[in-house]
């Protein structure tokens, strides 16, 4: 299984962004820039917090979402 770190890096690296949204973490309140991805295979996806690990999305299909933490809680 790969680390929270590694997993939102190859969701940017594989990423072609569309547009930008914000995304806050209902765990720890982190906050996250959200891109819209067009993947070609049709899969099962998540994003997991990288502050507090927690998934916080899940998802299928072609359309997938590229999470980039923008600012975190200040207790975290």
């Amino acid at each position: 299984m790969s680390s929270p770190q590694a997993h939102g890096r190859v969701m940017r690296d594989q990423a072609r962004q569309s547009s930008i949204d914000e995304f806050q973490c209902a765990r720890c309140g982190a906050v996250y820039d959200v891109a819209i991805t067009h993947r070609a295979p049709r899969a099962e996806y998540d994003a997991i917090c990288i502050v507090c690990c927690e998934v916080m999305n899940e998802w299928h299909g072609t359309v997938g979402r590229a999470y980039t933490l923008k600012s975190q809680p200040a207790h975290a």
